[in-house]
């Protein structure tokens, strides 16, 4: 429960002719006073900017990835597109800001950077070149549908677009005419696509450069391309398609190759347990292909993608052994049949290689600064890029030389020196049924030892997903108010292997449940938390975890539930996850008792003693407001203080700042209200 969607943002953006320095703060001058550090404010957040898309030049010597500002006057977030250089030179800004900019590739031949935009009266985002001799991009496609993504062909002269088709168009006697929405498959919705049609599925298409015209290579039917890559030598694709309801078969994607002209009829060559993050890397000679795996459909939400390759001419897949019980993330060709990729490993997220034909893995890093994301050319021995952060330090671009990382960039970094940051530490608990439970305290501004503080337990969403040191602004913004922030990675969670993931599948509220009770018991043994001033709180999962707690545990004074489910028989039919239903806990009618039990916080909602702050997004379809709604309304009936906040036209993910901004206050607002 709780997954953002997968399919990208198509978001605008507009080539700037002049280009501009990343900013970097003032050298200090000798003899003067250091900056006075402040408590981090919701002003700083915003403030604060985001990297990601990161993506290599052939050569490795430069990179090209997303910056992303808030325009608080626009009430919107805008991206560019920058270029980072590892000779030492300053960062480019490669687009203007007044629009956005995503998805930037480097041709082949080194010569063009690609590019998405939506400007002027298109619909939908394009394909814009970039001529890295300078001058203005120039826009290249004017496809009808959704364009999800694109590649290029070896020899530059392609790109392999993933879309959609157009939808329909209203009659032309009446353009604002609403035309019927008709869904065939089982899954028919997705977080911030709505409603699924025939023309929402995703397929492949050729795109000529010089001609600019457009080859459709494979049919739109009940799946969805979920991930493409072209042959080492350009004369054919091989892409993933989704069949995680497909009876016939127990694994969720499949992979096929096929010839890149129109007509050609694909090849299934494997079919295996699909995972989040795919990536496909054919080896040099096209024999074999790398990806990631899941587990079986009943255990795969909460599976470790792990890495394997398949054989095309057999369909043999073999997992690398190496890769077993990590999290694998952002898989990249290094080339010379090595494989980066991003380990999460308890609390950390970790650089590595993977060495396809010893299976030999290798971390990088410092171990202080969590990897984001990650790039690399296709010369084994250029130094591969990140994006990285740390508790205290804000996204930024670094080199990353064996062990060492050098920042390429300064976006953040007068922003971050001004910062008192709330110190982090590492603790362990051992919940009831004896399992060990790992996390972080985040403590409070202002902190002395041996005093105790009002303490919020605030729980990670996904499940799979883990509480690590790279920055997080919402823990460092409570802890600013003069709250302890315990941040747990209870059982389900992802870094600590495959059965410490997979151990609540079917069994949601339980397990984790004992492992927050543990942490919260920790920090009331340590002296830190105060027990009569105890809050709770978390978005997506960590919502749902939230409504579980409260329905069983009176102790804490405060709760937060952002998109929680507190009936899951109200969201069958309703949210994304009926793969999830179907898979894992079967539909309501085959197993009622399972599904009553899990619906506990609204059937037993009488119980609940916690002044709560229910919020959601009005038009998430991945977890929806319908469970903070519920919820309320039975607090509302049972005389518990409460507040229900839904924002428009907002999805799972708030987007919009003055959202955030308003998030960020009422969180702050209701903790305060109630522990302090």
């Amino acid at each position: 429960m709780g997954k953002d969607s997968k399919r990208r943002a198509a978001l605008g953006l507009r080539w700037g002719a002049m280009l501009t320095l990343a900013t970097l703060p003032a050298l200090a001058v000798a003899g003067e006073a250091a900056p006075t550090r402040h408590q981090i404010t919701i002003d700083d957040i915003l403030a604060m900017r985001s990297l990601s898309e990161l993506t290599c030049a052939p050569d490795g010597r430069q990179a090209a990835y997303v910056a992303s500002d808030v325009d608080v006057k626009a009430d919107k977030r805008r991206s560019a597109i920058w270029l980072a250089d590892l000779g030492g030179a300053t960062a480019l800004q490669l687009t203007g800001s007044e629009d956005s900019a995503s998805a930037p590739a480097f041709s082949p031949d080194g010569k063009t950077i690609a590019f998405l935009s939506k400007r002027g009266k298109d619909k939908q985002a394009q394909i814009w070149l970039l001529d890295r001799r300078g001058g203005e991009a120039q826009k290249l496609t004017d496809v009808k549908g959704d364009l999800v993504a694109f590649r290029w062909s070896p020899d530059s002269r392609q790109l392999l677009l993933t879309l959609t088709d157009a939808e329909p168009e209203p009659p032309k006697d009446d353009p604002e005419r609403p035309l019927p929405v008709v869904v065939d498959d089982v899954k028919f919705k997705e977080d911030g696509q709505g409603f699924i049609t025939a023309e929402s599925h995703t397929h492949l298409a050729l795109f000529d450069v010089a001609s600019r015209t457009e080859t459709r290579l494979t049919a739109s039917n009940s799946f969805d391309v979920i991930e493409a890559e072209w042959s080492p030598d350009g004369k054919s694709v091989a892409f993933l398609a989704d069949h995680a309801l497909d009876p016939a078969t127990p694994a969720t994607q499949w992979l096929s190759v096929v010839d890149a002209k129109a007509g050609a009829a694909p090849r299934v060559v494997a079919k295996f347990p699909g995972a989040l993050g795919q990536t496909l890397i054919w080896s040099a000679n096209g024999a074999k292909i790398s990806h990631l795996v899941g587990d079986v459909p009943k255990l795969n939400q909460y599976s470790q993608p792990r890495l394997a390759e398949t054989v095309l001419a057999s369909g043999q897949t073999k997992v690398v052994a190496s890769t077993v019980g990590t999290y694998v993330q952002h898989p990249i060709d290094l080339g010379g049949g090595r494989i980066g990729a991003i380990l999460a490993e308890d609390r950390h997220e970790f650089p590595a290689v993977v060495d396809l034909a010893t299976g030999a893995l290798q971390r990088l890093g410092d171990g202080k600064l969590a990897a984001l994301d990650h790039c690399g050319g296709r010369d084994a021995k250029a130094p591969r890029v990140v994006i990285a952060s740390g508790d205290d330090a804000m996204p930024e671009v670094y080199a990353m030389e064996g062990k060492a990382l050098r920042a390429l960039t300064a976006h953040n970094r007068a922003l971050g020196a001004g910062i008192a940051w709330s110190p982090v530490r590492d603790f362990s608990a051992t919940a009831s049924d004896g399992s060990e439970v790992h996390g972080m305290l985040t403590l409070p501004a202002g902190y002395v030892e041996g005093q105790r503080y009002p303490t919020v337990l605030w729980i990670h969403g996904g499940p799979t997903a883990q509480d690590s040191h790279a920055i997080d602004t919402m823990r460092q913004w409570i802890a600013a108010q003069g709250f302890a922030v315990l941040a747990v990675n209870y059982r389900g969670s992802s870094g600590r292997g495959d059965a410490y993931g997979t151990g609540i599948a079917a069994d949601w509220g339980n397990k984790e449940v004992l492992d927050l009770h543990a942490a919260t018991d920790w920090a009331v043994a340590q002296g830190i938390a105060d027990p009569a001033r105890l809050g709770v709180g978390g978005w997506s999962y960590g919502g749902i975890l939230t409504d579980y707690l409260i329905v069983r545990d009176n102790r804490f004074k405060a709760g937060f539930s952002g998109a929680g489910v507190g009936n899951i028989f109200a969201f069958f039919g309703v949210d994304q996850y009926i793969q999830q239903y179907a898979q894992e806990i079967g539909a309501p009618w085959q197993d009622t008792a399972l599904w009553m039990r899990l619906s506990e916080p609204l059937l037993h909602a009488d119980r609940i003693k916690t002044p709560t702050l229910f919020m959601g997004g009005m038009a998430d379809d991945n977890v929806p407001l319908i469970g903070g709604q519920q919820l309320y309304q039975a607090l509302k009936l049972t005389g518990v203080p409460t507040r229900l906040v839904g924002y428009p036209e907002q999805n799972h993910g708030l987007v919009r700042p003055s959202f955030l901004r308003d998030r960020f206050e009422r969180i702050a607002d209701w903790f305060q209200r109630y522990l302090k």
